[in-house]
C-alpha cells in the first residue's frame, strides 16, 4: 500500500471521526467537502488499479487522484487547526473566507513543493479555463477577502449599503447576506459593496442616536417645549438615559419652531420603534400641557374648528364625580364647580402618571380607561383603579 493511499485513508476517517465528536457546524459542514473529496480520491485509484480502466480516462484519473487527495487533506487540516471544536463558531480574527485562502494556499505549496512536475500542465490548463469563465465569481472572491481584511462589518453588526439596511448574518466568497428589519434576506454581490460608502451603525459602540423633529407654535416659549419633550422623553422605553438626550432648536419655519429631538437606542434594528414611542409620547405630552402642533401657515382654519380629542365636558365630570367613592357626598353646586375648575388630562397606554414616593400636586378621577397600581423596584401590581375611580395626591381631602 502506497503513502498517498495511507494518506487517503487516514483523511477519511480521521474527517468523520471529527465531524462526529464537533459540536461546532461549519467543522460539521466543512469537513463533508474532505470525506468526499478523500472517498473520491480512493475510488479514483481503484480505477487506476483495475486492468479494465480505458487509457484515457486512466490518463485522466492520474492527475485529478492526486489534486483530490491533496485538497482533501490541506482542507482538513485547515478546518481542524483553526476552529474551535465544542463551541458553535468562528473565531473572530479567522472568517469563512480567509479559512478558505488558507485551504487554498496550503493546497498550492504542497503542489508546487511535491507534485510540481505532474501537475504543472493541468494547473495551466484548468487556471486559463477558469480565468476565463469565473471572471465576475473571481472579482467578487477577491473583493470578499478584501473586506475581511480591512473588516468594515462583522456578522451580526447592522449595517448600510447603499439603499439596503439590516443585520450581517452571513459572509461568502460572493456576496454579504443582511437580513432587513421586515426579515428579509438580501444578498449583496462582495464586488459591489467593495465600491459603495458602508455605515456600520454596531461600530465603534452598539448604541445609535435616532432622532426626531417636531413643530411647536411660535406662542409657546422654548424653554417650556423643551421641559415638556423631556417630561415625554422620560416615558420612551427605548430611549437611553447615558448618554442623555437632547433637544435643540434648529429651525424657524413658516408656521412653527422646530425642535430635534435626539436620543440613544441600544441597537439600531429597532430605532423606527423608538421614532415611533418618542413621536407618539410627544403627542400626549403636548396634549396635556396644551402645546400646538400647528398646520401649515398657508392653510386658513379657525383654531375650534381644529380636530380635538374628545375631552369629557363639566357635565359630565359632574355626573362622574357623583358615582365617586369620595366626591359622591358632595353638594351638586360643589361638584359642578370642581368639574368646572377640573383640567383634562391624556395619557398614552402604558405611561407613568404618578411615581412612588414623589411629592405630587394632583388628583384623578379616572373618565376612562384603566389605571394600573405597581410597586417598585420589582413592578408588582397590587391594585387597578376604573372609570370614577380616584387616585393621587390625597392630602387636600384631610387638610
Amino acid at each position: 500500500m502506497s503513502l498517498q493511499v495511507v494518506v487517503g485513508v487516514a483523511v477519511l476517517v480521521l474527517a468523520f471521526g471529527a465531524r462526529t465528536a464537533t459540536r461546532n457546524t461549519y467543522v460539521k459542514r466543512k469537513l463533508v467537502l474532505s470525506l468526499v473529496l478523500a472517498a473520491a480520491y480512493l475510488l479514483a485509484h481503484l480505477l487506476l488499479l483495475w486492468p479494465g480502466t480505458p487509457p484515457g480516462l486512466a490518463r485522466a484519473l492520474h492527475h485529478v487522484e492526486l489534486v483530490l487527495l491533496v485538497l482533501a487533506a490541506s482542507n482538513f487540516v485547515v478546518v481542524v487547526a483553526v476552529n474551535p471544536f465544542r463551541d458553535d463558531r468562528l473565531p473572530a480574527h479567522l472568517p469563512a473566507i480567509l479559512q478558505d485562502t488558507i485551504t487554498v494556499a496550503l493546497f498550492a505549496g504542497v503542489v508546487v513543493v511535491f507534485f510540481n512536475d505532474r501537475l504543472q500542465l493541468t494547473a495551466a490548463a484548468g487556471a486559463v479555463v477558469l480565468g476565463l469563465a469565473l471572471q465576475d465569481t473571481l472579482g467578487n472572491a477577491m473583493a470578499g477577502l478584501a473586506l475581511q481584511v480591512d473588516q468594515p462589518y462583522r456578522v451580526g453588526d447592522w449595517i448600510r449599503v447603499g439603499e439596503h439596511e439590516g443585520r450581517v448574518t452571513q459572509i461568502s466568497w460572493r456576496a454579504t447576506t443582511l437580513r432587513t428589519r421586515d426579515s428579509t434576506l438580501v444578498a449583496l454581490p462582495n464586488s459591489s459593496i467593495a465600491g459603495d460608502p458602508i455605515i456600520n451603525y454596531s461600530e465603534p459602540a452598539p448604541p445609535t442616536r435616532v432622532w426626531v423633529d417636531v413643530g411647536v407654535a411660535y406662542a409657546s416659549p422654548p424653554n417650556q417645549v423643551k421641559a415638556v419633550i423631556r417630561e415625554a422623553l422620560a416615558q420612551v422605553r427605548l430611549a437611553m438615559t447615558t448618554p442623555p438626550p437632547d433637544v435643540l432648536i434648529v429651525d424657524f419655519a413658516a408656521s412653527a419652531i422646530t425642535y430635534r429631538v435626539r436620543c440613544f437606542v441600544q441597537d439600531s434594528e429597532r430605532s423606527l420603534l423608538a421614532q415611533d414611542e418618542i413621536r407618539s409620547a410627544l403627542w400626549y405630552a403636548f396634549q396635556r400641557h396644551g402645546l400646538e402642533i400647528p398646520y401649515p401657515i398657508q392653510v386658513d382654519y379657525s383654531p375650534g374648528a381644529m380636530p380635538t380629542v374628545g375631552y369629557p365636558g363639566p357635565a359630565e365630570l359632574s355626573t362622574l364625580f357623583g358615582g365617586s367613592t369620595l366626591l359622591g357626598g358632595l353638594p351638586t353646586r360643589a361638584r359642578e364647580e370642581l368639574a368646572a375648575s377640573a383640567r383634562p388630562r391624556l395619557y398614552a397606554a402604558g405611561e407613568v402618571v404618578v411615581t412612588q414616593g414623589a411629592a405630587g400636586e394632583s388628583s384623578f378621577v379616572i373618565a376612562r380607561g384603566q389605571v394600573r397600581v405597581s410597586v417598585q423596584p420589582d413592578d408588582h401590581e397590587v391594585a387597578r383603579h376604573g372609570v370614577g375611580e380616584m387616585f393621587g395626591e390625597m392630602s387636600w381631602l384631610t387638610g
